[in-house]
């Protein structure tokens, strides 16, 4: 009995985390436009399949969870972002320019 408790536990937990992986979305693109006072950034997101192309790439603004992120950011930057939807507001939890 204790047994199953502890496998059923485990995979609920397991089933959890994996949900909340599902949930994080990882891009790359390049910033067009940076809207401090409204807490978003633009970013161009290149198709998959074009790398180096600037053909299907399309424009998507975004929350920046953390606002000190603004301090570092300019347009031009090329980055790599982490998305998550919080609120129903496409929100980039990690941001790393390159």
């Amino acid at each position: 009995m204790r047994m199953s408790r502890t496998i059923i536990f485990g995979t609920a937990a397991a089933a959890m985390f994996s949900l909340g992986a599902l949930a994080q979305q990882s891009h790359h693109g390049t910033v067009v436009q940076v809207e401090e006072q409204k807490g978003t950034i633009t970013v161009s997101e290149a198709q998959a399949g074009t790398t180096g192309s600037s053909a299907g790439a399309t424009a998507q603004e975004y929350r920046l969870q953390d606002g000190l992120l603004f301090n570092a950011l300019q347009v031009g930057d090329v980055v790599t972002f982490t998305v998550e939807e919080k609120g129903g507001v496409k929100t980039i939890t990690e941001l790393q320019a390159k």
